[in-house]
Order: structure tokens, then C-alpha cells, then sequence
């Protein structure tokens, strides 16, 4: 099956022009470059049967010539990256459907009815200038594209750089991409052109993405699950990074904290195989990076969880308007900075040294003989030693519940998040359980732990502020957020043990 494998850095037109006389481009280029306009038009059916089985169809013109391409999605192991892609040149201007009719395409197209009804739905009009870089190790094919997007009468511009593999290894890709990055800056996108198209058409923006279960396969070594996990964080964040650059959504600044999360805690178990200056560098960096996201979450938890519960119930109370309308200011300032790093270059930078990373890494060396042993042992066995010690740890604490302190229930609320993560990461090398129940309770212990920690720190928070105001008013309302929330602490701790014993009493797949 044919594959596309290629990434997409989003550059004004400004940058998009100095990336053509590129010191790189101008030192690896096997070509001189083509220039040339585009028009592709992309077809679906009334219903968008295509767009919903994630698959694009589109024709290209290229002068006289016709290009028909069809896309589908990617096995999911390899990221955001890739896509299998098929292209035959046609005749007209319609699609021909013989093609999509035949060889291992025709279970996808069994249905006559939808080729039938194919229509134009979008079209891109672009200025492209095509590059072939390489040595003899690697080849990538660099595409700088200016032009729009026309969809229902409306309109979006389109300045980015497409970077495809066409031989050699993905960390290559990467490097190329982050040498570039490094002289003119862009943002690491996967939003795609079909996608583009689709939201213009539809009048909608970018929604937030949760995270995937991921899905090992049984016989998966440790370092190929690593990478696969490492894939889908990475995917996880750049959804939603796609996201927050279209529709400003808060939720997904949170989905971006919790891919970062997720891979930060995949990364700690397999800490064994990444004692290396790579991956010790790399995850203060994404420390770095979490903690620009965190600022802007926190605040946005605070308002939710902690000031507007209280609003609904006591909203004459006196100073608790003025109380909101504080950190409603905060918040926007906050999230303006956060829009702010969507184009930090040391975000798009270290993005790319995360893919690099996971494609070829120096954890991936294969002349340290140890590391080599701790790589290809059997993913599974791995599996079960950090599921049994994390589960372990959480139990061991969750026995003594009501006697911990919030900085000791604040740990444990991080303990029973990584057992969490590791159920999702693990829990498809096991043949038997119930992982999607098992996330849900722990997801839910989490959930009550992480408000009783929101309380106790809150509260001090609030107080603080009040202080140094110097209004008895917002001191008062304080005071009334510290004990509205007070009453509910044994409430909250009730909840916890229950939904722990709902998760224990579930059979843990890992256990012989």
C-alpha cells in the first residue's frame, strides 16, 4: 500500500519567500526548483460519506494534465504523519472511477451508490514552488505553497511548507524541517488543506481532540511502543494546538497540558532506557512547556471549579463580583500568552526535537549494548512491572485516605494519574479486562482528588489576593468560597474511596 509521509510548518508569506533562497535548499537541492499554479478540486458526497470515513479525493490540474489523488487515513502506530495515498492520471476533470472500483481499493468504493453521487464540495488555488532535497542517504521533496482555500463562496489564505519523505528515515525528516525552523520560523501544523476545506465549508472551527487508547500490538518490543506512544502524544498535542490557533477554545489548552502529561509520564516508565543527554534534555524541556500551559489551565480550573460554583449559589454576596471580575482578567491575560507561544519559535523547535526524538533518537543507539537488551525486551513485560507498581503505590495510599494532608493527597492524586495513563498504554498488550472502565474510575478518583487539592490551595490563594487588595468586601467573599468549599471535603473524600474500590474491584488484565 502506497504512503505519504510528510509534515507541515505554517509560515507567512513573508517567511515563505526567504524560504526559497534557504542557505539548505540552496545546498541540497538535487533540481532546479518548479514553479507553477495549482487548482485542486476536491469532491465528496452530499452527505460527506468520505470526509467520514476519513478519506479525500481530490482532482489536481496541472496545466493540461489531470492528477486524480485519493487519501486515506494512516495506521495510527505512525503518528500524524503518514497517510496512505494513492494518485493515477486521468483524462478529464471529473474523477474516474474506474480505479477506485478495482484492486484493494474496491471494498472501500463496494458501494456504487456513493461514486455516483461525487460532486465538487472545495477547491484550492496555490502558487507552488517545488524543491528535491537530498544526498544519498535521504530524499524530501520541499513544496512552498501560497494561495487559498474556496469553499460555499468563502475563503482562507494558505502560506505554508510541506516537507514529504520520499526515502530515508523519518528523524531526517524532522532534522531538515528543525534546520530550517532555526533560520525562519513557522508552526508545526497538522491541519490539513481537505480539512481546511472542510471547516470553511461548514462555517466550523477546529473542536478539542482527547486523548486515543493506544494500541499496542502483543508482540511489540519496549522501544516500538515507546515510539508509538511518543507518536501519539505528540499527535494529541498538535490537534489541539491546530485547535487553539482557529478557535481560541480554553479546552484546548487543556488537551495540550494533558498530552504533554501523558508523554511526560510514558517517558518516566521507560526512564531505563532514557538515561541519555537527549532525553534528559528533552524532558526539561517539556517541563518548560507544560508549565507555560499550566498558568493558563489553573486559572481557568479556578474559575470553574472553585469561584463560579459559589457565584451560583451566593451571588449577592458582597466582593465576590469584584473576586470574578479579577481573575476573569487574569485569565485573558494568561490565555493571551499561551496564544503567544503558538508562535515562540522554542515551542515549534522543541515540538520537532520531540519528533526527531522518537524517530531516531540517541535512546535508539544501537552501539550501547544494555540499552540494546532494555529496548528489545517484550513491550508486555514491561507493561506489567509499571502497571503492578504504580497500582501498588496508589492502593498503599489510598488505604490511609483520610489521614493524609492536602501536599500528601496531592501526590497521590499524581500517582493515581499515572497509574491512569499507564492502564491507557498498556492495557491492549493484555488479552483480557476492562481498560475503558478501569480509566473511567481512576479518571474519576483523579477528578475528586484534583478538587480537593483546588480547595486547599485555592483558599490561601483567594486569601492572598483579598490582602492585598485591601478591600474587606473581596476578604469577606473569601471567606465564604473557603467555606462553601470546606463542607464538601468528606464529601469529596467519600466519593474517592468509592470510585477507587469500583476501579479495584475490576480484574487487572496485567496480573499472571
Amino acid at each position: 500500500m502506497p504512503t505519504e509521509t510528510e509534515l507541515k510548518l505554517q509560515l507567512d508569506s513573508t517567511a515563505l519567500r526567504r524560504l526559497r533562497s534557504h542557505p539548505l535548499v540552496n545546498r541540497w537541492k538535487l533540481a532546479r526548483p518548479v514553479t507553477r499554479r495549482e487548482l485542486s478540486v476536491y469532491f465528496d458526497t452530499p452527505g460527506f460519506d468520505l470526509r467520514n470515513r476519513k478519506t479525500v479525493l481530490r482532482v489536481r490540474h496541472i496545466g493540461r494534465r489531470r492528477i486524480q489523488t485519493l487519501k486515506t487515513a494512516g495506521d495510527p502506530a505512525a503518528g500524524g504523519w503518514s497517510r496512505n495515498e494513492w494518485e493515477w492520471e486521468i483524462a478529464g476533470d471529473q474523477p474516474d472511477l474506474a480505479p477506485l472500483r478495482s484492486g484493494e481499493l474496491a471494498g472501500l468504493f463496494a458501494d456504487d451508490g456513493l461514486l455516483q453521487s461525487l460532486q465538487p464540495v472545495f477547491s484550492t488555488e496555490v502558487r507552488r514552488t517545488a524543491y528535491r532535497l537530498g544526498n544519498g542517504g535521504w530524499e524530501v521533496d520541499l513544496a512552498l505553497d501560497d494561495g487559498r482555500v474556496v469553499a460555499a463562496g468563502n475563503e482562507a489564505p494558505i502560506s505554508e511548507a510541506e516537507l514529504e519523505l520520499k526515502r530515508g528515515g523519518l528523524h531526517q525528516l524532522f532534522a531538515l524541517a528543525r534546520e530550517l525552523h532555526a533560520d525562519i520560523p513557522g508552526r508545526l501544523a497538522l491541519l490539513t488543506k481537505a480539512q481546511r476545506g472542510y471547516a470553511l465549508l461548514e462555517g466550523s472551527k477546529p473542536t478539542p481532540v482527547k486523548a486515543a487508547a493506544v494500541a499496542l500490538a502483543r508482540d511489540l518490543s519496549a522501544g516500538e511502543a515507546l515510539r508509538s506512544i511518543a507518536r501519539a502524544c505528540l499527535s494529541h498535542y498538535l490537534a489541539n494546538q491546530d485547535c487553539l490557533a482557529a478557535s481560541r477554545d480554553a479546552e484546548a489548552i487543556h488537551q495540550m497540558r494533558v498530552a504533554l502529561r501523558r508523554l511526560r509520564s510514558a517517558m518516566n516508565a521507560f526512564k531505563a532506557l532514557l538515561d541519555t543527554p537527549d532525553s534528559l534534555w528533552l524532558r526539561e524541556q517539556l517541563r518548560w512547556l507544560s508549565g507555560r500551559l499550566g498558568q493558563a489551565r489553573d486559572i481557568d480550573v479556578f474559575i470553574a471549579d472553585i469561584l463560579q460554583p459559589v457565584a451560583g449559589n451566593a451571588a449577592d454576596a458582597p466582593g465576590l463580583a469584584s473576586l470574578l471580575a479579577d481573575f476573569e482578567a487574569r485569565r485573558g491575560a494568561a490565555h493571551a500568552e499561551v496564544l503567544g507561544l503558538l508562535e515562540d519559535p522554542r515551542s515549534t523547535d522543541l515540538l520537532l526535537r520531540l519528533a526527531e526524538w522518537s524517530e531516531g533518537g540517541d535512546w535508539l543507539d544501537s552501539g550501547d549494548a544494555d540499552r540494546r537488551m532494555l529496548l528489545d525486551q517484550p513491550a508486555k513485560a514491561l507493561g506489567q512491572a509499571t502497571l503492578t507498581s504504580r497500582h501498588r503505590k496508589v492502593r498503599r495510599a489510598m488505604r490511609r485516605l483520610r489521614e493524609l494532608d492536602p501536599a500528601q493527597r496531592h501526590r497521590l492524586r499524581i500517582n493515581v494519574k499515572k497509574l491512569r495513563y499507564a492502564v491507557d498504554f498498556f492495557s491492549s498488550l493484555y488479552p483480557r479486562g476492562k481498560p475503558k472502565k478501569m480509566v473511567a474510575a481512576l479518571g474519576a478518583v483523579q477528578d475528586r482528588l484534583g478538587l480537593l487539592n483546588d480547595i486547599a490551595t485555592s483558599c490561601r490563594r483567594l486569601k492572598t489576593h483579598a490582602e492585598e487588595t485591601a478591600d474587606p468586601e473581596r476578604l469577606w467573599a473569601a471567606g465564604i468560597i473557603a467555606g462553601w468549599h470546606a463542607a464538601h471535603v468528606d464529601d469529596l473524600l467519600d466519593q474517592a474511596a468509592e470510585n477507587w474500590k469500583t476501579y479495584d474491584r475490576l480484574a487487572r488484565p496485567w496480573e499472571p
